[in-house]
């Protein structure tokens, strides 16, 4: 009885958690690519990049390069594990200004206020990589929704 009441409790959990980041009023972004994958070309990464931003503008307005943006970092790492297959990790990071308190004093810094990862095994580590920026764009996307609904 105690094991089907944790259980529930951790499901529970699970559907209801909130994030522990927060995407208020988060709508000026400025994308950086960190293409740490063998894989990729400059073009390819071009073209990741440029998908992940329309999709971004499309769906939610998002503007991008203004004055003093928030700086969206898409990474992608990879191993070649076997001849042709890829271990493939691609994070969608937010890093920006803020002010945190210690000692009755406020500190300035740059600090990562969002993260969503994704690990994949790969034989089409291009075609992977883009169905996983997809993934992480809805991620996102729905994060933002609902710390903006009104």
């Amino acid at each position: 009885m105690i094991k089907i009441f944790f259980i529930l409790l951790l499901s529970f959990n699970s559907i209801f958690a909130f994030s522990m980041f927060t995407l208020d009023k988060a709508d000026n972004f400025k994308i950086h690519f960190i293409n740490s994958a063998g894989f990729l070309s400059e073009n390819e990464q071009i073209n990741l990049t440029s998908y992940a931003k329309n999709k971004l503008q499309k769906r939610a307005g998002f503007i991008f390069d203004k004055i003093d943006p928030i700086v969206l970092f898409i990474k992608v790492k990879s191993i070649e594990i076997d001849d042709g297959l890829y271990a493939i990790t691609v994070d969608f990071y937010l890093a920006e200004d803020v002010v945190t308190k210690r000692d009755n004093k406020e500190i300035k810094t740059f600090a990562y206020t969002y993260h969503q990862s994704t690990l994949m095994e790969s034989e089409d580590p291009y075609e992977d990589t883009l169905e996983a920026i997809d993934y992480l764009t809805c991620q996102f996307l729905t994060a933002y929704k609902d710390d903006n609904e009104e």
